[in-house]
């Protein structure tokens, strides 16, 4: 599921990166691939958000074969497109004047703020916390953490790329190799106050969360870190001596949550 949403936001963020520099045929071309991926999550989870999929404890539906064929298919479909899709963003000259050199984040900034996701990635923090913090399945597979030197949109948009064809070959193996056992089980009661966190990567980067459960195990505090904590007040380090028209290419690039720092 995680992989699933990483491809299709990116594929989302990169056609609307491309529309903010008017070139609207590649945000036909991404946004159909990404209502591939939303149609199928659909399918498979039964919400195209895959929201109320997960649930303490484990997942609300379990993978039946009919739905490994059909993610099986659709990574087919994907695979066989990005390409074509890589051509067209790599030989469009008047679109690689608007996104080369445009919005660039120096890499101190990066280390400085801790950016994760695209945004660290693309100005050479080589950080993922499904490595760096490994966690089931990630601990057990692997791939490669895609990296640029460069800072600036266009080596955002290459990260992207390069992590829609990572989380294709994740999706590839987690499915062909299952983990045996229930696909939910049921907490046990409790009677005493816990707490716990976890450091996940998300399609932005990093996300924190912490959770305070009280002796009755209802939830006494909660805290989530969206990664755009970090990221936001470096998007105004990458804009500065940017021409105006070129803002939009520069937040998109970055695509910061804005309710994410409003939890």
């Amino acid at each position: 599921m995680a992989e699933l949403e990483r491809v299709a936001n990116h594929y989302g963020d990169i056609g609307a990166i491309c529309n903010d520099a008017s070139f609207a045929l590649m945000q036909a071309h991404c946004s159909a691939q990404r209502e591939r991926v939303l149609r199928l999550s659909a399918q498979v989870f039964g919400h195209r958000l895959m929201m109320d999929a997960i649930e303490p404890g484990g997942v609300a539906v379990d993978l039946s074969r009919d739905a490994v064929s059909a993610i099986r298919a659709l990574s087919k479909t994907l695979r066989a497109a990005l390409p074509d899709l890589i051509t067209l963003y790599d030989e469009t000259a008047s679109l690689q004047d608007r996104t080369v050199r445009t919005g660039v984040l120096k890499a101190e900034y990066a280390r400085q703020f801790g950016a994760g996701g695209y945004v660290g990635r693309g100005s050479g923090r080589d950080f993922d916390a499904r490595r760096d913090f490994a966690y089931a399945p990630y601990d057990a597979i692997g791939w490669r953490v895609i990296t640029r030197a460069d800072g600036d949109v266009n080596a955002r948009i290459w990260v992207r790329f390069g992590e829609i064809e990572e989380s294709l070959s994740l999706i590839e193996a987690l499915i062909g190799a299952p983990p045996a056992g229930a696909h939910r089980v049921d907490l046990p009661r409790l009677s005493e106050p816990r707490e716990g966190f976890a450091l996940v990567e998300g399609f932005r980067g990093d996300v924190f969360a912490a959770v305070r459960l009280d002796a009755e195990g209802k939830v006494a505090r909660a805290h989530l870190r969206d990664p755009s904590w970090f990221q936001w007040p470096l998007l105004e380090a990458a804009i500065e001596g940017n021409i105006v028209a070129d803002f939009p290419l520069c937040n998109k690039s970055f695509n910061g949550s804005y309710a994410g720092v409003d939890l």
